[in-house]
């Protein structure tokens, strides 16, 4: 019974931000829930054309008003050396957050290709392992982390929005509703990242405990109890169901390695971006800490609390990664090669079979080829934050927190 309250919350979770995809116009493909596919609009349909000029507006919107929203902000804020290096890491993060959604934007069809791909393994693992669900609690409570951590950044990064003056006009009041617009749709493709991640570590965890169950189902072949011993032909007849069903274990295995490939492949530089802007914010958040205890703020500390969000939110990625590529080794730990089948070699070759091909599908969560996300990166992050704060300690010894006739003459 528990298992099928998960099953419902999973489903309704997961439908619930396909619903949010729909609103935020990261997709257009309609859900063929007896099917389970997504299935794109006609082309040339009316939906689908509008669906392309209303991204396009959207983008070519932001671009336009973007600079007009942040140059109020940016000339009255750069005042020290500080101000400035802060000032081009917003600049950073914001042209990459547009370059992103263009590319999510454009991307929809192979994102509708790998989506059906994973419906598709949901359903081939269920029928072989004959279950009628297959996400365990760990799914929800790690959705629903990851969602708050999510939210705490939306209220912390929009709150200053909501300020009058950014509603002065009508240019400025659509500049910051596009913005945001764009920004949840962002922030949503970042999340999905996490989300296709831990999906692939559910099902390669399945799969491996099926294999164990598996192996434990075979252990009456080699019994030599009386009462327990089967005849030859017995043997055979097992040992070849058995080897079938490892065959069908090792078809999805491999199609579970490409789709997850697939699916780093397609959001790689999202995945790149996730985790650039959440290292950059984790540093805003530091030089904005340091500013305001310098100036006996005593809202120091949020900047502090929202530092430490970010940093959750990295952690959680790189950690869904790492566990993700570790359930994929799961098999070769697994005690495959100990069954006796001196009768029949149909059982050995299926073994080898296996074995060759957990040696050629190397699992490996690479981003554009420059570092893995496993934990030992989360160590290089935070050696790298630290290294941060140390400059910036430097920083306001040496007065460069202090304003400078010098920065402030470059944009007078």
């Amino acid at each position: 019974m528990a298992g099928k309250r998960v099953e419902r919350w999973s489903r309704f979770l997961l439908l619930w931000l396909y619903r949010m995809a729909l609103g935020l116009s990261l997709l257009s493909s309609k859900l063929d829930k007896d099917k389970l596919q997504l299935r794109p609009p006609k082309r040339g349909s009316n939906n689908r054309i509008l669906s392309i000029l209303w991204r396009c507006l959207v983008i070519v919107i932001y671009a336009g008003v973007w600079p007009t929203l942040t140059f109020p902000l940016l000339a009255t804020r750069i005042e020290s050396y500080a101000d400035l290096v802060a000032s081009l890491q917003v600049l950073s993060v914001s042209i990459l957050a547009t370059i992103s959604f263009i590319i999510q934007a454009t991307g929809e069809n192979k994102f509708q290709k790998v989506m059906n791909r994973y419906l598709a393994l949901y359903q081939r693992i269920c029928a072989a392992s004959r279950l009628e669900q297959l996400f365990p609690p760990k799914f929800v409570v790690y959705f629903l982390l990851k969602w708050f951590f999510t939210l705490c950044g939306y209220f912390h990064e929009f709150i200053p929005l909501l300020k009058g003056e950014n509603f002065a006009s009508i240019f400025h009041s659509v500049a910051v509703v596009i913005g945001v617009y764009m920004w949840f749709g962002t922030v949503f493709v970042l999340d999905a990242c996490f989300l296709g991640f831990l999906v692939s570590g559910i099902m390669y965890e399945h799969m491996a405990a099926h294999i164990l169950a598996m192996l434990k189902r075979m252990e009456p072949i080699e019994s030599q109890e009386e009462g327990q011993r089967m005849s030859h032909y017995r043997r055979m007849r097992l040992l070849c169901d058995f080897a079938d069903e490892l065959d069908e274990c090792a078809i999805i295995y491999s199609e579970l390695y490409e789709v997850t490939n697939a699916f780093r492949k397609m959001l790689q530089w999202q995945i790149l971006f996730y985790i650039y802007y959440n290292f950059i914010n984790i540093c805003l958040m530091l030089y904005q800490y340091i500013l305001r205890y310098l100036n006996d703020d005593e809202v120091a500390l949020v900047s502090l609390v929202m530092a430490s969000v970010k940093m959750a939110n990295l952690v959680l990625l790189i950690m869904c990664a790492d566990y993700t590529v570790r359930e994929s080794q799961m098999p070769k730990r697994l005690p495959l090669d100990i069954v006796c089948s001196d009768m029949d070699q149909r059982w050995d070759k299926s073994v080898e079979t296996f074995l060759c091909q957990q040696q050629t599908q190397l699992l490996e969560i690479k981003v554009l080829g420059f570092f893995h996300l496993n934990n030992e990166f989360i160590l290089l992050i935070l050696s790298a934050i630290i290294s941060y704060l140390f400059i910036l300690l430097q920083f306001g010894i040496t007065g460069g927190f202090e304003a400078s006739d010098e920065i402030k003459n470059q944009f007078d």
